[in-house]
């Protein structure tokens, strides 16, 4: 942040002027209003960022579906969950992980009482009882609804939940926040309902009442990278955020669709757009065959 604020000063600085920038001085009451000055000039240029992209994350899916998930280790099959969650519903990593803040925000973790299971007829699914039984069921879960806590962005949890969809088998069922959220609860079972209001979705370990720590989200995910053979150079925790949305619009999702799920009430998506060769390719082939018609 301290990097931040230099920049900014410095730009307003150029902007203004040295010596109004001396007498009107740098409050931070005026800190929002620097931050977005901050965002529209590329603060890439100074620490450079790469999201993940589907195609890492589908190569990581594969790899471990190939060991088999009886392969993982606890902590890796929750953070595996946090990680296809995240990238899902452009959730900024601290959002599943305990941020070290003073504020209350991100404070109150993700519990097992904020997720609800549902079968295609709509009526709930029964939380697992065991990693037995999550599979034997996992073919009856149609969808899941999950409750945000409060978080920096949204201090009230105000915020409408996440609605998830599962899928069985494959790639797919790999790539599911649905399906994998009910499995890591098949790890981790809980015997009542008072119980799910106390116990954390993503603890540190199978018998932590201590959510994870965004670092150690970060860590193991990049180690997860590696074993997959997925370059994990310059990742950050809004890799998921920023990941999820440009493949939403490599997918052809409007811009409402892309608001609707990353929860922004403004344009501030936009920031988040990175330059893909890709899907500029797209976009050029379909303006030269539109000219030959």
């Amino acid at each position: 942040m301290a990097t931040y604020i230099c920049h900014v000063k410095g730009l307003l600085s150029k902007w203004l002027g040295f010596i109004i920038m001396e007498d009107m001085g740098f409050t931070w009451s005026r800190l929002n209003y620097a931050i977005r000055i901050l965002k529209s000039t590329r603060p890439a240029a100074i620490k450079f960022k790469r999201p993940f992209t589907f195609g890492m994350m589908k190569s990581i899916a594969i790899y471990w579906m190939h060991v088999g998930r009886d392969k993982m280790s606890f902590t890796q099959k929750c953070i595996w969950a946090a990680m296809v969650l995240c990238f899902n519903q452009l959730l900024r990593g601290n959002e599943v992980a305990q941020n070290s803040t003073f504020s209350f925000a991100n404070r109150l973790p993700m519990l097992q009482a904020h997720v609800k299971h549902y079968k295609a007829n709509g009526s709930v699914l029964c939380f697992p009882v065991s990693g037995t039984d999550a599979r034997d069921r996992l073919a009856l879960l149609a969808s899941s609804k999950l409750k945000m806590p409060p978080t920096k962005c949204d201090p009230e949890a105000a915020n409408l939940p996440l609605y998830l969809t599962s899928a069985v088998g494959g790639v797919a069922e790999w790539l599911s926040p649905a399906s994998q959220l009910f499995l890591l609860q098949g790890d981790m079972p809980v015997a009542s309902h008072n119980e799910a209001m106390c116990t954390v979705m993503f603890p540190a370990n199978a018998s932590s009442a201590v959510p994870i720590s965004a670092s150690n989200f970060l860590r193991v995910a990049k180690s997860m990278c590696t074993k997959a053979g997925v370059d994990n150079k310059e990742l950050g925790t809004h890799a998921f955020r920023v990941g999820g949305m440009n493949h939403l619009q490599e997918s052809g999702a409007t811009v409402a669709q892309i608001m609707a799920i990353g929860r922004w009430s403004s344009d501030a998506y936009k920031l988040y757009s990175r330059r893909n060769r890709k899907r500029l390719v797209v976009w050029s082939r379909k303006l030269t065959h539109s000219a030959r018609k």
